[in-house]
């Protein structure tokens, strides 16, 4: 069950990514909205790399990131079943909006070109699971199972250009 602070962030980060995928021509919303709560979700509540670093979607900061960074702690998965925490620079953002946008920015690069033709949720993150995103062995799993659990699939309605029903 969510908390009102999952509810609400749902809310909120839900309508700026379907607006993003929308004009950037994307099919499906739900998996990228299950993402953010994945990335963000912690305990009841959202981590601070969300919520206080509008990082939704645990965007590493990388060599080529010219914009804000700060070193947190993480767990990385590199051998099945077995977490590695280490320290790493992830991308900041200064508010939701930008983070949103900041994830678009992410996956527009020829590694993660195929996305954006993806028609269902499950193809989504198939992909961005094989295009190496995330370590996570369960990580199109985990977020199949957010998209079920919190109705994200309500994101992906009217998406190819139809009138959106509420």
């Amino acid at each position: 069950m969510a908390s009102e602070i999952q509810k609400n962030f749902i809310q909120e980060i839900g309508p700026y990514i379907r607006r993003e995928a929308m004009a950037r021509g994307y099919h499906v919303c739900s998996p990228i909205v299950a993402q953010a709560t994945v990335e963000s979700f912690k305990g009841q509540g959202l981590s601070q790399l969300a919520s206080k670093y509008h990082n939704y979607f645990g965007m590493k900061a990388g060599k080529s990131w010219k914009g804000k960074s700060i070193c947190l702690r993480t767990g990385e998965e590199y051998t099945t079943g077995k977490i590695t925490f280490i320290n790493d620079s992830f991308r900041v953002y200064d508010n939701m909006e930008s983070g949103v946008k900041g994830y678009f920015e992410f996956i527009n690069t020829a590694r993660y070109a195929n996305l954006k033709d993806a028609r269902t949720p499950l193809e989504y993150l198939e992909r961005i699971k094989a295009d190496g995103y995330a370590t996570s062995s369960t990580y199109v799993k985990n977020n199949m199972n957010r998209i079920a659990l919190y109705g994200l699939q309500i994101y992906d309605e009217d998406l190819d250009g139809g009138v959106v029903i509420n």
